[in-house]
């Protein structure tokens, strides 16, 4: 029986229109409502890169729920990627976790709601050990002694080269059948044992000549042997970008290649004579036995390698140092360290 809308009171009336409203509102919002969607899982690996000694930290507090606030959220933890959790599902959004062999490694978290609805989110990362290949170079020319280190079959000296006579910065290293060098002793952030040389000088002022100023059995390393140093150390995996950092990880002072790379030591020198160390930050910078020539200059570019593991500056190319005509810079000689590398 269908009431009397007409013969109600007013009371009776808006009761029931409140009512209606209310069934009509809760019957849109029941329309429109999809259900409940799984959560949204992001994770972020930090660092991308590290040894067996360092604590990875993951953390998925970014993660995202339509229905639920992150802090009802739960976690757990796949740490090598092989589909089995490591940890059951918790309140913990952040997590670390220390890796004992190397390898690349797909972390994954798994997020869960307060209705059971689950997402995964994965980053990778990328653990390597410690280098325990080390043993000494004796030169037999004047007996100094060099940590070398042995890093993809190849020994390399761990140590900036100082073979040669120490000369003062107002002196040129010139082709007097001499070796010279200079060395700084103006600041703790370089290296005041190794010296710098001009390419040239390196080379013995012979341009096919790899061996330069190193030791018998040892060479200036070739274009060649600075770009494989730097090729992915475990696999092709990973970006250019993660590859860049990692590398920069790994050839770090005190790094786990124990290669020594940030040994910073450089130099220029100016037309008026002048030497500047501290040029374009105190890069490390390191020849090649490798050039080209650059008709514009009339002379050779030789091939160079610079590192900063504080400037995250990784890089290697042709080193011109050719007047710049519509700048005001002058013509300069460049003055960089040796690392010499054992013939195969």
């Amino acid at each position: 029986m269908i009431p009397d809308y007409f013969g109600m009171n007013a009371f009776t009336r808006f009761a029931l229109i409140r009512t209606a409203g209310f069934a009509l509102i809760m019957l849109a919002f029941i329309s429109c409502d999809k259900g409940n969607l799984p959560p949204v899982a992001k994770l972020v690996a930090f660092p991308p890169a590290g040894d067996t000694s360092v604590m990875f930290e993951f953390n998925a507090g970014g993660s995202e729920d339509d229905r639920d606030f992150a802090i009802a959220l739960e976690y757990r933890w796949d740490f090598d990627g092989d589909g089995i959790w490591e940890t059951g599902y918790s309140k913990i959004s952040g997590i670390a976790h220390k890796y004992r062999v190397s390898g690349i490694y797909n972390v994954t978290v798994g997020v869960k709601d307060l209705d059971g609805f689950t997402a995964t989110a994965s980053d990778s990362i990328e653990v390597y050990a410690y280098n325990m290949d080390i043993d000494t170079l004796v030169d037999p020319r004047d007996g100094n002694r060099y940590r070398i280190v042995k890093i993809k079959e190849r020994w390399w000296m761990a140590e900036n080269l100082r073979y040669g006579i120490e000369i003062q910065t107002d002196q040129e290293q010139t082709d007097n059948n001499t070796v010279e060098f200079y060395r700084n002793h103006t600041s703790k952030r370089y290296d005041t044992v190794g010296g710098v040389y001009l390419w040239y000088e390196s080379m013995k002022y012979r341009r096919e000549n790899p061996q330069g100023v190193c030791p018998d059995g040892w060479h200036i390393p070739t274009q060649t042997e600075w770009e494989s140093l730097f090729s992915p150390l475990i696999g092709d995996s990973m970006t250019y970008v993660r590859r860049h950092l990692k590398d920069i990880q790994y050839y770090r002072k005190n790094g786990p290649s124990n290669l020594n790379l940030d040994l910073n030591n450089a130099a220029n020198r100016w037309e008026d004579r002048s030497i500047w160390w501290d040029y374009n930050g105190g890069v490390t910078g390191f020849w090649s036995s490798d050039s080209r020539w650059n008709p514009e200059c009339w002379k050779y570019d030789p091939y160079a390698c610079w590192f900063n593991s504080d400037w995250l500056s990784l890089g290697y190319g042709y080193w011109s140092s050719c007047r710049l005509a519509q700048t005001a810079w002058t013509s300069h000689d460049s003055y960089l360290s040796v690392r010499c590398i054992k013939d195969n």
